[in-house]
């Protein structure tokens, strides 16, 4: 796996992707920033799971979103040593800037309430709806289009 690194307030900080946090892309939102005091001066890595794909103007898990949750579920539970699970929730351009700020904020909770009920840690989850602002692909193709309506995972690893 690729890692670009990058110095974050005194720590070292592993992206687990180049431009992710490597200061092309923007760092997640304040509110989703691991504390401080957590990082008990040791290095993290911001592992990023299968997204799972959203239907236009739905934010129903469909049979394909269920397979890569389950995934992201067993590796969660099979590392102790993360800290923090970023969900973003994202959606193409159609549609009103609110509503598509509302449907990525039900996106990212939908994937936040199937990943509690299989057992991962509901206060090491942090969730943010980025509507629209942060696409992955064009939105004037229908498969760039498919691509934006997501929920991203991000694994926050401490490697002590």
């Amino acid at each position: 796996m690729l890692a670009a690194a990058m110095a974050l307030g005194g720590y070292q900080a592993n992206a687990a992707f180049p431009g992710l946090w490597d200061g092309v892309a923007e760092m997640p939102a304040e509110s989703l920033r691991v504390p401080e005091n957590d990082a008990n001066m040791g290095t993290f890595e911001y592992v990023p799971l299968s997204p799972v794909y959203f239907e236009s103007n739905r934010d129903i898990i469909s049979h394909e979103g269920q397979r890569s949750l389950d995934a992201a579920v067993d590796y969660l539970l099979k590392h102790t040593n993360i800290k923090r699970i970023l969900v973003e929730g994202h959606t193409d351009e159609k549609g009103s800037l609110g509503y598509n700020d509302r449907l990525s904020d039900r996106r990212a909770n939908i994937v936040r309430n199937y990943l509690t009920i299989r057992g991962v840690d509901p206060e090491i989850i942090n969730m943010m709806g980025k509507g629209e602002y942060h696409p992955v692909d064009q939105n004037w193709t229908r498969a760039g289009r498919l691509r934006n309506r997501h929920v991203s995972i991000y694994a926050v690893h401490w490697n002590q």
